[in-house]
């Protein structure tokens, strides 16, 4: 496994959001530090809130074949 860019020399995780996006690598010791850059409710509520609108079928429909051009 590769180590956490925090420095901490512990194994790195992704921390993705409610609806599978990933946010960042963390580690036990930095998790808590990074998650708070970022909104609390993208975490637990896979409808939260954004300004864009997300069409990358990735992000809403599993089944969705994804095309590349």
């Amino acid at each position: 496994m590769k180590p956490c860019p925090c420095g901490s020399g512990e194994p790195r995780r992704e921390l993705v959001d409610a609806r599978g996006i990933f946010c960042t690598f963390v580690c036990d010791r930095c998790e808590k530090q990074k998650r708070a850059k970022f909104r609390s409710d993208i975490f637990v509520d896979p409808n939260y809130w954004t300004e864009e609108e997300l069409t990358d079928p990735r992000f809403w429909d599993d089944d969705f074949p994804v095309q590349h051009d």
